[in-house]
């Protein structure tokens, strides 16, 4: 009798990962294993550089992007040779701006009602 087995779920912390028959009877679990993955944590950063490589010309609405977390950027970007602006935040604000940082990976914000190129990278 040939049976097929198939990945039913995925190892996550917590969870098992569960192999599940396809070719058996509907719903038969031929094998089960008690695989474990370790949570990677990663720590939240104190301080943050804050990159602005260059001036966007786009048609994309500020209300299409998310609202910039941080200090108003005019406020610590300073000139980066060879191109852009770039700067540091500290403190409560890099914390929430890392967070927010983490759900937009396009790097694109609302500042004020302009869309900018704001590039977070944790400093150590």
């Amino acid at each position: 009798m040939l049976v097929r087995r198939s990945v039913a779920g995925l190892a996550v912390a917590g969870l098992f990962l569960a192999v599940v028959s396809c070719g058996g009877e509907a719903g038969d679990v031929v094998e089960a294993t008690d695989v474990g993955v370790a949570a990677e944590s990663k720590p939240v950063p104190a301080r943050l550089v804050v990159h602005r490589p260059a001036y966007l010309d786009t048609n994309i609405s500020p209300d299409d992007v998310p609202v910039w977390p941080g200090p108003n950027p005019s406020e610590f970007l300073l000139p980066s040779p060879p191109s852009g602006l770039s700067g540091e935040i500290a403190g409560d604000q890099a914390v929430a701006t890392y967070a927010a940082a983490l759900h937009n990976p396009s790097a694109l914000w609302n500042v004020g009602g302009t869309v900018q190129w704001l590039v977070v990278d944790p400093l150590q």
